[in-house]
């Protein structure tokens, strides 16, 4: 699966030309992307189930043969065709003389496509406890435990079954398949993306070079790259229980101007539990900022997540992060953030999907100039077109405002609209040992009562996209 990478936020703000150059505000991160990634990944990696048929018998006929009963139970459950399950089960119930292991098979099957996974475990447990070495139920616990979110138990279970001995070779394959889906839970993800950059005013310079007694730089332009990298693991831990972990980096890099470079390094870890529908996490984590090569800030903090998936077609997402930054030498913005955020997603289809979503929160600060409360909508549409869904674009915007809390030193108590619409578009005959290349189009304006922070800037440009 590819999985959409968004471009980092641009810049909107400068600093005074009378000062050391200090980071511009930004479009801020959306608390649910790492959730929306997750989900997409949990879409595509989803284990190969038997394949089914449909058999055409009606009951009366069952009834009044039972070798035929039984056998058209049989067949259905080595195909595990749920249809013919839920129709012949209460016909082979009523059969005298009906094999009562075979009947609480049947009905532990049926409780896990109902989305009952502790019944259905129970219930394969009981069998496995009087028939020990019944590999097909085993599997079918392997495959429960795997759908419920214990992935742990469930490689276990499937490491049994791989000891019975004669296995028939489709068999072999698909425990093989249930083997790597199982790995992937627990391996690294990686994530990347590269672009290049050529900034025409790197120090967002205001159209107005003088004001109220200050003199502004002229703008200067820049070249350079964007980058975001990231990687995530989970440990399995006992039963719905994990540990996860996620490292990230990005930032610009300018060979040219590396006043203006920027880097931010974060580092996640907490503990998390989850079933088929729905997960939460608790992390602790730390960012380092550094600017213009320096170090600038550091953040230490904390982020809780929850995700449900309400159908296959609806998920919804919510997080909040309470953090407190730390200036190196701005001591003035030293203080706590909140951040809030929710998504809807909804999947059209399985190469369609829309994101819905909203985010609220304050940012202090010592000096209140500084401080502000914003709140943002969002919106994303990713589609692959054509029967093989080689060609893929993707259209997310973002209208945000900042309302800072008191005036600054031109009196002016600012007051900011900025909005962000991306658009990218690849191409999977384009890449190469999974490096594909899009096309993308970005466009940032920020609508400001403060002169010094209107912004109005197109960009046009290549990026790589790497997920392994």
């Amino acid at each position: 699966m590819r999985y959409s990478l968004l471009a980092l936020a641009l810049y909107a703000v400068a600093s005074h030309a009378s000062a050391a150059p200090a980071p511009h505000d930004e479009i801020l991160p959306d608390l649910n992307r790492d959730q929306i990634r997750q989900a997409e990944r949990q879409n595509a990696e989803t284990t190969v189930q038997p394949q089914q048929n449909q058999v055409s018998m009606s009951s009366e006929e069952l009834i009044r043969h039972p070798e035929m009963l039984t056998d058209a139970m049989d067949t259905a459950l080595a195909r595990q065709n749920i249809d013919n399950i839920r129709f012949l089960l209460p016909l082979y119930r009523r059969m005298e003389g009906h094999d009562e292991t075979m009947a609480s098979y049947a009905g532990a099957i049926l409780y896990r496509a109902d989305g009952d996974y502790k019944a259905a475990e129970q219930g394969f447990r009981n069998i496995i406890k009087e028939h020990p070495d019944y590999a097909p139920v085993r599997l079918q616990l392997a495959l429960t435990l795997s759908q419920d979110g214990k992935a742990r138990e469930a490689a276990k279970e499937l490491q049994e079954v791989r000891k019975t001995p004669d296995l028939p070779e489709p068999t072999k394959e698909y425990l093989g398949e249930f083997n790597k889906y199982l790995k992937k839970d627990r391996a690294w993800h990686f994530d990347g993306n590269l672009s290049y950059v050529r900034d025409n005013n790197v120090s967002r310079a205001p159209r107005e070079r003088i004001y109220g007694g200050f003199e502004f730089e002229e703008p200067r332009t820049a070249h350079g790259i964007v980058y975001d990298v990231s990687a995530q693991k989970n440990i399995l831990l006992n039963g719905h229980w994990i540990w996860k972990n996620s490292l990230s980096a990005g930032g610009k890099f300018y060979w040219d101007a590396h006043d203006y470079d920027d880097l931010i390094v974060r580092a996640e870890t907490g503990a998390g539990w989850r079933n088929r529908k729905q997960e939460i996490s608790l992390s602790p984590f730390y960012e380092k900022r550094w600017y213009g090569t320096e170090p600038y800030s550091g953040t230490a903090g904390g982020v809780l997540r929850y995700s449900h998936m309400l159908s296959s077609k609806w998920w919804i997402f919510s997080a909040w992060q309470y953090g407190y930054r730390r200036h190196k030498d701005r001591g003035f913005l030293d203080g706590v953030n909140h951040a809030a955020s929710a998504s809807v997603l909804y999947r059209r289809t399985d190469k369609e999907y829309f994101v819905f979503g909203t985010g609220k929160g304050y940012s202090s600060a010592r000096d209140r100039s500084d401080a502000y409360e914003f709140e943002n909508l969002r919106a994303g549409w990713t589609k692959s077109w054509g029967k093989l869904g080689e060609f893929s674009t993707s259209l997310n915007g973002t209208v945000q405002y900042r309302r800072y809390q008191a005036e600054d030193i031109f009196s002016i108590k600012r007051l900011d609209r900025e909005t962000y619409v991306h658009l990218a578009a690849g191409h999977k005959k384009l890449s190469w040992k999974g490096f594909t290349p899009r096309l993308n189009w970005a466009w940032t304006h920020v609508h400001s009562n403060h002169f010094y922070y209107r912004q109005d800037q197109h960009r046009v440009f290549l990026d790589v996209t790497k997920q392994f």
